[in-house]
């Protein structure tokens, strides 16, 4: 048995999931609890192995419902962590044998969950089935990262097509105007510029933009915004502005954060209205 299976198993009754609560459930989850697929997931990824154990220990000592997707073949069942350590960690299993069996077969686990209205997600790889009586349980190497989201990150909003938002970034040097920059995306804790070749160096790695102005088109006044340059890409999302600049939002107020989720919010209602035929 492989060091990762050698993690120790809690007491049923002392980690309070295995009661029919937990495992009386199948193969329903969360709908609220399904995979996310950030473009920018990087700067949410945690990968110092103490960073990861301290998510992973609040989760079990949370003892947090896990939405478990097994890949290939995307079926989702609840589950929980049991224990976790440097060599491993031990998932509960299911109920339902049929289920354990997927599990022991997947090629890895998608696991999320939510703790203190923070959204987790990792991927568990080589699960093996701890032998033993009593529910089935499985164990598997420490994920390499985790990626945890702040509830603010979680509603973020794609403009390519949609309604026109725009940054106005101030210049930075005596004799250069203003660049009016298109958002091609925003969320509560940023935005997603695209600019053309020539304005790329407005934006520096790291840098920080003072007195920027984001316009949204909800009748209301220009936002103040100081932001914070995360990365650079190239996406041909706008043929004469191929960079897109992805921002964080620096000490926004809350006042603000509620307006831009507001907006997000009620564009998504309008475009699930015109998906139904309602509008």
């Amino acid at each position: 048995m492989p060091a990762v299976a050698q993690v120790a198993r809690p007491a049923a009754d002392k980690a309070g999931i295995q009661g029919p609560d937990h495992q009386g459930m199948t193969a329903a989850t969360d709908p609220g609890l399904a995979p996310i697929d950030l473009p920018d997931a990087e700067r949410y990824q945690l990968r110092d192995p103490r960073e990861v154990l301290r998510v992973l220990h609040a989760l079990v000592d949370g003892r947090a419902l896990i939405s478990a997707h097994l890949l290939p073949g995307g079926l989702s069942c609840p589950t929980a962590l049991l224990e976790a350590g440097p060599d491993g960690v031990l998932l509960d299993g299911n109920r339902q044998e049929a289920i354990n069996q997927r599990m022991a077969a997947a090629d890895q686990v998608l696991c999320v969950s939510q703790l203190d209205r923070v959204r987790v997600q990792f991927r568990l790889q080589r699960l093996q089935r701890v032998p033993g009586e009593g529910p089935a349980t499985f164990a598997a190497p420490l994920p390499s990262s985790v990626l945890q989201l702040q509830r603010r990150e979680l509603y973020r909003l794609e403009l390519i097509p949609g309604p026109v938002a725009t940054v106005l970034v101030p210049p930075r040097h005596e004799g250069q105007a203003p660049l009016q920059a298109r958002v091609v995306d925003i969320s509560g804790g940023g935005v997603a510029l695209a600019v053309g070749e020539e304005d790329q160096a407005r934006f520096p790695p790291g840098g920080q933009l003072d007195a920027c102005t984001l316009e949204l088109p909800d009748g209301g006044r220009p936002i103040p915004v100081r932001l914070q340059v995360a990365h650079t890409s190239r996406r041909q999302q706008l043929a004469r502005h191929p960079v897109r600049i992805g921002c964080r939002f620096a000490d926004l107020p809350a006042s603000a954060e509620q307006r831009i989720l507001q907006f997000i919010f009620r564009v998504e209602r309008q475009r699930m209205a015109r998906e139904r035929g309602v509008v």
